[in-house]
C-alpha cells in the first residue's frame, strides 16, 4: 500500500523535511507526473513529453521546477526493497537513458522500479479500467441503440399495418353501408 502525504514547495524550509529517495508526484491536469528525490532540492525524473510534446530522456531537474509551483506528494511504501541513496543510486543508473513510453515505461513505471524493483504504473492500470468501462458502456449503448431501433421500426410497422387494415376494414364497410342505406330508401 502507498500513503501520499502533501508539501508546498513554494515554501523554502520544507524541502528538507523530504527523505532522500522519496517518491514524489504532482497532479497535472489529465495525468501526474512522479520523480525521486535525490536531496538538495533536486528531483531524478523521468521527463518524457514534459517538454512540449519533445521527447526527452531521464534527467535531474530543481524540485520547483519539477513541481511548477503544484503542490508535491510524497509516497510511502509499507515494505519498500530499497530505501534512500540506495534508491538514489538505482535513478542514477539509468541516466539520460530515453526510453520513454506512455503506456509500458513511463516516470511511474521508473519510481516504482526504483523502490520496489518492479516496474508498476498505477496511473496506466487506472485509465486502461476507465477506457474499458467507457468499451463496455459504448458497446451496451449500441447494442441498447439497436435494439431501440428495432423496436421502434418493428412498432412503426405495426402501427403502419394496423392503420392500413383499419383503412381497408372501414372502405370496406363503407360499400356495404352505403347500399344498404339505398336499398332500404327504395
Amino acid at each position: 500500500m502507498i500513503i501520499v502525504f502533501l508539501i508546498n514547495v513554494k515554501k523554502q524550509h520544507q524541502r528538507s523535511t523530504i527523505p532522500v529517495g522519496a517518491h514524489l508526484s504532482v497532479k497535472n491536469f489529465g495525468y501526474t507526473h512522479h520523480g525521486i528525490y535525490v536531496g538538495k532540492g533536486k528531483v531524478i525524473h523521468y521527463s518524457g513529453f514534459a517538454h512540449l510534446f519533445k521527447k526527452r530522456p531521464i534527467e535531474i531537474t530543481s524540485l520547483k521546477k519539477f513541481s511548477h509551483h503544484k503542490k508535491v506528494h510524497i509516497h510511502h511504501y509499507d515494505q519498500p526493497k530499497f530505501k534512500g541513496r540506495t534508491v538514489v543510486r538505482r535513478m542514477r543508473s539509468r541516466m539520460h537513458e530515453n526510453n520513454y513510453h506512455l503506456i509500458t515505461n513511463n516516470c511511474e513505471h521508473l519510481c516504482h522500479w526504483a523502490i520496489t524493483g518492479v516496474e508498476n504504473s498505477p496511473q496506466v492500470i487506472k485509465m486502461m479500467q476507465r477506457l474499458t468501462t467507457i468499451g463496455y458502456i459504448s458497446s451496451l449503448m449500441s447494442y441498447m441503440n439497436g435494439i431501440f431501433i428495432t423496436v421502434a421500426t418493428a412498432s412503426f410497422a405495426l402501427v403502419l399495418y394496423i392503420k392500413k387494415k383499419l383503412h381497408d376494414k372501414s372502405k370496406a364497410k363503407l360499400p356495404s353501408t352505403f347500399f344498404s342505406k339505398h336499398r332500404n330508401k327504395k
